[in-house]
């Protein structure tokens, strides 16, 4: 099999931001670069409609640069081992699976997860068991106006600390991951830079004058969904039984000042996931080791049945999760945020178009949110 030198920087990149697509990354030339390596990030979760696959690629735009794309078109299911049940995932206009809004798993069954990419490529997981969710008590959210120093902007900035009380329970191996999402208001819903809306679509103006783009405003009332890219994870091997509070799991910058809703998720792991998870934290956290041997468990459970030497990065989870949320209010914090948005430039003639209608997918909703005021 092999393994490119860039291997530990792509898996980082992939495992912290799956769901953005046309990202770039500058890379070493004299890495051994190597393209279209598959990396398949899977759930399978116990809470309604939460279950979901991304599949994403790597492409090199030239010897210098790489990006990382979601792959579109592909053929997603998930089988239950114990009674032969076939769910069938849908993909959306954000590129990710989704399972069926009423689908849920339940403790102690087994799934497996198949894919067939638009090339006929296969992937398939080994078959993963459903644990039993731990609870989450409550959900935390402490503001500073100096909440940690930003390298981007060199200085430090305002944010409020994210963290969650839950019991452990007693007399048993318990490992938790935590993902977290935040719904904020979304005002602009299509951005034509250096070009018009027309049916849908942008359309170049091919003139050399006029503003650098036109907004066009979300109706009806919008949220974007953005994902953490924070993996925290935790055993009880120390604190076994205990009451956990005030668990710090993710810092949340105020780049913009409008309030927000935090969902935090909690996922109950079985021990070889917690130790695939902590093994890419791992790597990810530790610029010295892109030329390390690769450790087994970055390679997840994911083969493809055809060709065993073909090399698929990611991880099938089969977990019981709980969730909470919590309202972020920010209308009394006089600090700045960190960024202000662009103006919106609406186009100015009577028939022209100044909306966009707010599309329903894993990172934009314009359904109200549970927990909005």
């Amino acid at each position: 099999m092999k393994i490119p030198k860039m291997f530990f920087s792509l898996i980082g990149f992939l495992m912290l931001i799956p769901i953005y697509q046309g990202c770039v990354e500058q890379v070493d030339a004299e890495f051994d670069l190597q393209s279209d390596i598959i990396f398949v990030d899977g759930y399978v979760l116990t809470e309604p409609g939460t279950s979901s696959v991304t599949i994403s690629k790597s492409t090199f735009q030239n010897q210098t640069t790489y990006q990382v794309v979601n792959v579109l078109n592909a053929s997603v299911q998930i089988e239950n081992i114990n009674t032969g049940e076939i769910i069938e995932f849908i993909e959306d206009v954000s590129g990710i699976y989704g399972c069926p809004s009423n689908f849920a798993a339940s403790t102690g069954e087994e799934w497996k997860l198949y894919v067939e990419l638009e090339d006929g490529r296969r992937i398939e997981s080994n078959s993963q068991i459903v644990t039993s969710p731990v609870l989450i008590d409550s959900v935390h959210a402490v503001y500073s106006p100096e909440i940690e120093f930003n390298t981007q902007f060199d200085r430090l900035v305002p944010g409020h600390r994210l963290s969650i009380d839950w019991q452990d329970p007693a007399n048993e191996e318990n490992f938790q991951l935590w993902k977290y999402r935040t719904f904020e208001p979304l005002f602009v819903c299509k951005t034509c830079q250096r070009g018009v809306l027309r049916n849908g679509e942008c359309e170049p103006t091919g003139l050399n004058w006029g503003p650098d783009y036109y907004s066009y405003v979300c109706i009806p009332d919008c949220w974007q969904i953005n994902i953490g890219k924070e993996l925290p994870i935790f055993n009880d091997r120390l604190e076994d039984g205990e009451m956990i509070t005030e668990r710090e799991i993710a810092i949340l910058p105020m780049y913009q000042k409008p309030s927000i809703l935090v969902e935090v998720q909690q996922f109950s792991l079985d021990e070889s996931a917690y130790e695939y998870f902590k093994v890419v934290n791992s790597q990810v956290s530790q610029s010295g080791g892109l030329n390390a041997p690769p450790p087994a468990a970055l390679l997840g459970n994911l083969f493809n049945p055809n060709d065993a030497s073909d090399l698929i990065l990611g991880n099938f989870t089969a977990a019981g999760i709980s969730t909470k949320r919590l309202f972020i209010d920010r209308s009394q914090i006089t600090e700045y945020a960190i960024t202000s948005p662009d103006p919106i430039i609406l186009e100015n003639c009577p028939t022209c178009p100044t909306s966009y209608p707010c599309m329903e997918s894993f990172t934009r909703t314009g359904i109200k949110p549970n927990g909005w005021p």
